[in-house]
Formats: structure tokens, sequence, C-alpha cells
């Protein structure tokens, strides 16, 4: 049986909406910083992307040092739950499924009626691309503070709204601004998220076993698709890595949390090096044996953000679908090489960058 979605289909829908949803909305005046304290009970809602949880956790990191007190609420897709569950931060999470976000099913009102029980006063929105159900839950659900990207129809959803005028800034940089918004402004660089001991201990100690060699590097790969949603083709990848396992003893760690199974077995059947077979059970495992690698090549993918986080040795292969807010500015240990459609990448350039790469981080 098919379901009939209410979710609107046209921005005029979305304007026809707004301001009904706007005589609902909390009216409540209220100050900023003032109203952000220790008693704030504050919502998180994400929108599906992993990468957003990497780039938000120094913003959570900072109001929790701020306001210890503060309880902390994060909305999260089931499939990303356990690297929230790895967050000491965060009070509490609320997961979901995609299709709970239907309009139409009793699983959205259920999820509403699970939010307004909780009487937030602060709801952070993440995403640039206005969501109806997200943004629904956001002023629906009572938080007289809402925090989020301006765009069309943004408003009343959002009440504070962050305006990105530079659209070069790299996206793990621009989030600062959900606090400059709300006129809190840090004295020291935020701090940078960091995978739990226990995690990398456990990724540690999988690796050695299957590559008790300390001479042979591991070389670990994402084909999955980027934030263009486009991806290198599995030939010209996998010609890379074939070319990069003749110049050093190494083992191909293949990892993806956007690709099936059918696919990545399908690109793995292409790469002649040795291969670790390790399937992890979740993106936080994903990310855990990430931090154990030598070396990292990837499109732009939420792993490649996580490498770069973790400051782990990354080759970049980007395509000419990846704005500039992608890619990491101040960097050293990432190098990017950025695809022309119809053109061939270049393996000289390649290898340059490898040997920049290996030079600046000391591996051999």
């Amino acid at each position: 049986m098919g379901v009939v979605s209410i979710l609107p289909k046209s921005d005029s829908m979305k304007g026809f909406l707004a301001p009904i949803l706007g005589r609902v909305a909390p009216t409540e005046s209220f100050s900023i910083p003032g109203d952000v304290s220790d008693q704030s009970r504050v919502l998180v809602i994400d929108s599906g992307e992993l990468t957003e949880i990497l780039f938000f956790s120094p913003i959570i990191n900072y109001l929790k040092t701020t306001y210890p007190g503060m309880r902390l609420t994060m909305l999260v897709r089931e499939g990303n739950s356990e690297l929230v569950r790895s967050m000491t931060q965060v009070s509490e999470m609320i997961s979901y499924e995609p299709n709970h976000l239907s309009l139409s099913s009793t699983t959205f009102l259920s999820l509403l009626k699970r939010i307004r029980s909780r009487d937030f006063n602060v709801a952070f929105l993440l995403g640039t691309e206005f969501n109806m159900p997200r943004a629904l839950l956001a002023i629906l659900g009572g938080a007289k503070i809402r925090v989020g990207y301006s765009a069309t129809n943004s408003f009343p959803y959002v009440n504070c709204e962050v305006r990105m005028n530079d659209t070069s800034s790299y996206e793990g940089t621009r989030f600062d601004s959900f606090l400059t918004v709300l006129g809190l402004q840090p004295a020291d660089p935020l701090p940078v998220w960091q995978l739990p001991d226990q995690d990398v201990r456990w990724a540690k100690q999988l690796v050695h076993f299957h590559k008790p060699e300390k001479d042979t590097k591991l070389i670990a790969v994402d084909p999955g698709l980027g934030k263009g949603s486009h991806r290198l083709v599995d030939e010209s990848f996998t010609y890379l890595i074939n070319q990069l396992a003749m110049r050093m003893p190494s083992k191909v760690l293949v990892l993806s949390n956007n690709l099936d199974q059918k696919r990545i077995d399908q690109f793995k059947a292409k790469i002649k090096n040795s291969l670790i077979d390790i399937e992890p059970k979740n993106a936080k495992e994903g990310i855990a044996l990430l931090s154990c690698a030598d070396l990292f090549l990837s499109g732009n993918t939420d792993f490649f953000h996580f490498a770069v986080s973790m400051r782990t040795p990354t080759v970049g292969l980007f395509t000419r679908h990846d704005s500039p807010n992608w890619f990491p500015k101040g960097t050293p240990w990432v190098q990017i090489l950025q695809g022309v459609k119809g053109q061939r990448l270049s393996l000289d350039e390649f290898n340059s960058k490898i040997d920049t790469l290996l030079h600046f981080t000391g591996v051999e």
C-alpha cells in the first residue's frame, strides 16, 4: 500500500505555511546570550549527515564546558547513533530512521511528542538545505531560541539565523558561527573532535592482528560518494591504489559509510594489492579503523573529513563537483587532487602529492 506524503513540494507551499506556523511558534521574548545558561535544555537536530556531527562537536564541548549544568539532547539518524553515544558531553540521544520523518506517519507525531515533553528552550537546526520535517520539529518543539542557517524558508522555523557570506571558508570552521549568533565568543580556538581512547585501542588491536608486520603500511581508502554526490570511477581509483602498492609494502583497508556491499565488493575485486578483510559494524568502528591508517585515499566523503580532523595523512581525490567550502585550509597533512571531467588523473601529479605528504608526515 502506498503512503501519501503531505510534505510540501514547492517553495510557494512552504511560504504559505510559514505565517500559519508563525502563529503557533513560541513568542516569548528572549535575550542572547543571557537566556543560554546552566539551566538551558538544548536540542540539536541533525540533518542526517555524519560530517555535521564532527563539525558541531566542538560547539557541544564549548557549551558543556561553559555551562556544566546544561542538558543537551541530540536527535540523530540511527546509523550515526553509535558515534554520538561516545560523546560524553551529550546528556541524551533520540535516534530515528529516515522514514520516521514522513509527515504523514504516526512515528513523526510520536517523535514530536517526545521532543515537546522535554520543554527545550534552545534548539540548533543543522543542515544548510531547508527540510520541512526537521524545521517543524524545531518550531513545534517549543524552543523559544531556534538557531540555524539562513535560507529562503528558514523563518519562522529559525529565529536566530546564521548567515554565511564567505562561501570559500572550510565547512568545518563555519560552524563557529552557531556560537557567534548567540553572542558567545570563545577566547581560544575550539578543541577538535577526538575519538575515545577505548575505540582507538580496539582498532589498533584488530589491525595488528591482520597486519603484524610493522614495515607494512596500512592504506585506507574510501570509494564512497562525495558531498557533491559524485565519486571517482572505480577504474581510476583502483589504478592509483595499485600504483601506490608498487612503491611500498602495504595492505589496503576499504571503508565506506554510503556504498552498499555489492558496490564495495566490486571495488575490492579491482585491487591487486593485499586486502585487510575487516567489515566495521557502524560508522564509529569505521572511523576508529581509519585512525590507524598510515595513509588515506578518499573522495570528498564523511571519512575524509574525519581523517582531516584526526591528522591522518590524506590524499583527497576530489571531482569538479566539489565546491571550495569542502577544501580544508592550513592542513599540510592533506593533499588535494581535483579531477577534471574527461581527463585522466595524472599519475605524476598523484605521486608528487604522495611524496610531499609522506615527506611532511615522516611516513617512509
